[in-house]
């Protein structure tokens, strides 16, 4: 059974360094008798030898390069924990758990992620997309701390949230343009929309009762995980259903895919929101607070939705 504790690991690497156990023991104030031991000690351990030795030189055998990179590998992992643990004894948070709406763009949450100095950046960030009120479920189940880009239809009953604006979306009902619906009158026939295939991306509630939007009772679905796979079935012609403007925006232009108005479909844009628990502390020096700092200042301009 290996038996190595972190400040051997750390003698490990020093030697190596120092390609030298005099050097080594001149770092240490020590002598490099005690050295050699504890290098004898560690490598009977390990039942391999780590070092050759030529000329008053230290050199890593094929198994001593191994073991130092792995004492690297664990030294670095140990650290980082104590970081965190010394983090959380001052009162500090080394993690954010964001739920972000799947009508936010990838690419403006790696923008504000960014924009967060090194300083502000916990250590770990878990960002998870979420569909309908699979972000109030994050929410409500504990499993975010913050959610970007809800809608009030699905608040759930229980529990008592923060919300802020951070901006509108709005729906549109689309199709290719060679779809049957294409053709028909305006505003379209709920019966005919009802024979037509709809594709509706999933709910990601775990708890709460999924939500759904634009299905028609008895309807043929095809159900996929998100609005980016949901346009991409849609542009293929597997179905029709509603899309947010800005994601199709492009789409719209080229015509390869038109808006027909229906009786169901939202008469305005949809406001979303931020929303963090009322009940969750907020150190207004903390990572939480400058996060949400950072993304009321983008909610300020056509930032999330354009």
């Amino acid at each position: 059974m290996i038996d190595l504790d972190l400040d051997q690991l750390r003698l490990l690497l020093l030697i190596t360094e120092s390609r030298s156990l005099t050097e080594a023991a001149r770092r240490l104030d020590r002598s490099p008798a005690t050295l050699s031991y504890q290098l004898a000690r560690i490598e009977r351990s390990l039942g391999q030898a780590l070092f050759s030795r030529a000329h008053r030189r230290l050199t890593p055998t094929a198994f001593g390069a191994i073991a130092v990179a792995e004492a690297r590998t664990v030294l670095a992992i140990a650290e980082s924990r104590f970081e965190r643990l010394q983090t959380l004894s001052q009162g500090g948070q080394y993690r954010i758990r964001m739920a972000v709406s799947d009508l936010i763009l990838p690419e403006r949450i790696i923008e504000l992620i960014d924009r967060l100095s090194p300083d502000q950046r916990p250590p770990e960030i878990l960002w998870t997309t979420e569909v309908l009120r699979g972000l109030w479920d994050a929410l409500q189940t504990g499993r975010a701390d913050l959610a970007l880009g809800v809608a009030l239809p699905g608040h759930p009953a229980e529990g008592i949230f923060r919300l802020e604006p951070i901006g509108d979306v709005q729906f549109h009902f689309v199709m290719r343009p060679n779809h049957p619906l294409a053709l028909e009158p305006e505003p379209l026939d709920p019966e005919k929309i009802r024979r037509a295939r709809t594709v509706a991306a999933i709910d990601s509630s775990r708890v709460l009762s999924p939500g759904h939007f634009g299905i028609l009772p008895g309807q043929d679905l095809l159900r996929v995980p998100d609005q980016a796979a949901k346009r991409l079935a849609i542009l293929a012609g597997l179905g029709v259903g509603h899309l947010p403007e800005h994601l199709i925006r492009e789409d719209l232009a080229s015509g390869r895919l038109l808006t027909r108005r229906t009786t169901q479909s939202p008469t305005g844009p949809t406001p979303l929101y931020l929303a963090w628990r009322e009940s969750d502390p907020l150190d207004p020096h903390g990572i939480l607070a400058r996060l949400l700092q950072e993304i009321r200042a983008k909610s300020r301009e056509p930032f999330w939705f354009s």
